[in-house]
């Protein structure tokens, strides 16, 4: 007997559904662009537990006849497409058949739709792919579809979900970029009764953008235009002096659909080249309009990627819109800052009017002082005093750190490396150290990094002290930021924030750690919060992302100038540490090479 044998519908029905179907947002993202081809004008989207007990869609557009709704639930049944030709010149973001099916064959669906030209309404009940309840019923025009106990009858799949704050900030990221590149369209996300997003629909780009990111970068949003010989591209980009630590800010639509594409990144952030620091990106939604027949959009399951007929085309056609608008711009940061007569009245701190102008009175200490207060918060040498006022200069041989041979401060770590001798600081960066019969290059900013990524976790259960604000900070963030405060809100303060929510997307902090820097910057919330998302932070716990990216934010930089006490006490707080060798995100923090090796590089050994 032959081992091959074919599986049956509710096997094959269920793996189908795998691939369409991995996860809630999956279940949200069929059912809105469903609504969006419907010609819907208002969008409403509830979930309950993060979607895992229910997913509930209802619009406004042109519904499902009664003759339609069996059918809908086919799979391969769709009216989006009628012959292969079709294929290559879809219009709509639906076009396959298989979401619906797909969806009922994981969970139980309660459809009620009416079309325009009906009497009444049509109520339909389906419980893991079969039909139970077909019926007349009143309904307004529109569709609603309820989705409940997803994975219900496939556990393996539903063992595998994040957290419901994850599946929350997944369809919430969903549904931002949706409202963007469809202002004309209200659209409103409810989480377990609150409401966590909503946009008016009245087709203005700057009031989406200033409803998702704040005021302030939808201020700072310039536009981008270019026509190319297939289609156009239009959209808006952040400038330079606004960017973030991820590519969460990059947002992509061909014919609105929402797509992922690295080669269109890669032309975006070509463009900023010089303008951006180091691993940071800009914010940006782009718009392509192309001829259908010049993309193929039956790539990917989920409807992610795309194939551009002329990729290089469209590439170029998007670095030339970003570089022309980057440079037609001002770009020059206009920085604020309050004078002593312009400090808001304290007695006003806790009105709401005055919250977004009130800021922090921050003295500015010269660099070489704030490098050493980043050292002294974690290690404190009590036989002399590194506080320098000025940057170190070696300028002679009779110099007291010239020779720079580490006296009492032999650097052992348990055996692993040991450091005889510092030779001095490369590029501003790095430090070169010699040892028996090596020497080392250690990566200053990554290094630090390290010792205040366990400092910060073996405090993490004790609060640091905290330093009062002058006036309350009101960062403004992110609806999807907003999910991780709220459900590590008491983790933040823990870490010696005093924060608190006000309103949708602001968060008010009226203290921040003391063990940061001497004199600190609230928004580094905001920048850590930014960072969360990142992908290099990706194998960590929740707690361990928020505590790895507090210790990049507040670690010396690569750029800073240090002397060699400066040199010498990063060295030394590195030596306890369980694991030295790596910063949290998986980097290196010293690399080596031995004399043996070096004298082989110079041919002095054959």
């Amino acid at each position: 007997m032959g081992k091959i044998v074919i599986l049956d519908d509710s096997v094959s029905s269920k793996i189908a559904a795998g691939e369409v179907i991995e996860r809630p947002v999956s279940v949200v993202k069929e059912l809105v662009e469903n609504s969006i081809d419907a010609g819907s004008k208002h969008i409403n989207i509830e979930i309950e537990k993060g979607g895992k007990k229910l997913i509930k869609v209802s619009d406004d557009g042109e519904g499902i006849s009664k003759d339609d709704v069996k059918p809908a639930f086919e799979r391969h049944a769709t009216s989006k497409i009628h012959k292969l030709d079709d294929i290559f010149n879809i219009k709509t973001l639906g076009f396959r058949g298989e979401a619906l099916p797909s969806i009922a064959c994981v969970s139980n669906i309660v459809v009620l739709t009416k079309t325009s030209e009906e009497l009444t309404g049509t109520r339909c009940e389906i419980r893991g792919g079969t039909i139970e309840k077909f019926e007349e019923a009143p309904a307004r025009n529109g569709c609603c579809i309820e989705v409940s106990n997803l994975f219900y009858n496939t556990p393996a799949r539903l063992k595998f979900l994040g957290s419901e704050a994850q599946e929350i900030f997944h369809i919430t990221d969903l549904i931002t970029r949706l409202s963007i590149g469809n202002p004309h369209i209200s659209f409103r996300l409810v989480s377990d009764g609150k409401e966590i997003l909503y946009t008016s629909g009245n087709g203005d780009y700057n009031e989406a953008i200033a409803r998702i990111y704040g005021k302030d970068v939808a201020k700072q949003i310039i536009q981008i235009q270019k026509s190319f010989s297939s289609g156009n591209i239009y959209g808006f980009i952040s400038t330079p002096q606004y960017n973030r630590g991820n590519r969460t800010g990059e947002t992509f639509f061909v014919n609105r659909r929402l797509i992922k594409d690295k080669g269109l990144s890669y032309a975006l952030e070509r463009a900023y080249k010089t303008l951006l620091p180091v691993s940071r990106f800009p914010i940006a939604i782009v718009m392509i309009d192309i001829d259908s027949s010049q993309i193929d959009v039956n790539v990917h399951p989920a409807k992610l990627e795309i194939k551009f007929q002329k990729e290089n085309e469209v590439h170029k056609a998007l670095f030339e819109a970003v570089l022309h608008s980057l440079k037609s711009n001002t770009l020059i940061p206009v920085e604020k800052f309050y004078r002593d007569s312009e400090e808001p009245d304290r007695t006003e701190k806790n009105n709401p009017q005055v919250l977004e102008q009130q800021t922090t009175l921050i003295i500015e200490e010269d660099k070489g002082s704030k490098i050493n207060n980043l050292l002294k918060s974690v290690y404190s040498p009590s036989t002399h005093d590194i506080i320098s006022k000025k940057p170190f200069v070696c300028e002679a041989a009779h110099n007291q750190y010239f020779e720079n041979r580490v006296e009492n401060q032999h650097v052992d770590t348990r055996g692993r490396f040991t450091v005889n001798k510092i030779i001095g600081q490369l590029f501003n960066t790095y430090i070169i150290a010699e040892g028996e019969r090596e020497f080392y290059l250690i990566d200053q900013h990554a290094a630090h990094e390290r010792i205040l990524f366990e400092k910060y976790s073996n405090k993490f259960n004790q609060k640091p002290a905290s330093q009062e604000l002058i006036q309350p900070y009101a960062l403004k963030i992110s609806v999807q930021d907003m999910t991780f405060v709220e459900e590590y809100s008491q983790d933040i303060k823990n870490m010696g924030f005093d924060i608190s929510i006000f309103g949708k997307d602001t968060v008010l902090i009226r203290s921040v750690p003391y063990f940061f820097d001497k004199v600190v910057k609230p928004e580094t919330l905001g920048e850590v919060l930014d960072n969360f998302r990142g992908e290099e932070y990706i194998v960590l716990h929740p707690r361990e992302k928020f505590i790895a990216s507090m210790a990049c934010h507040t670690a010396i930089k690569a750029g800073d100038v240090l002397n060699f006490v400066q040199m010498n006490d990063l060295i030394n707080q590195l030596k306890d540490l369980e694991n030295p060798f790596t910063c949290p995100h998986g980097r290196p923090t010293t690399i080596s090479m031995t004399q043996y090796e070096l004298d082989k590089k110079f041919k002095r050994i054959v």
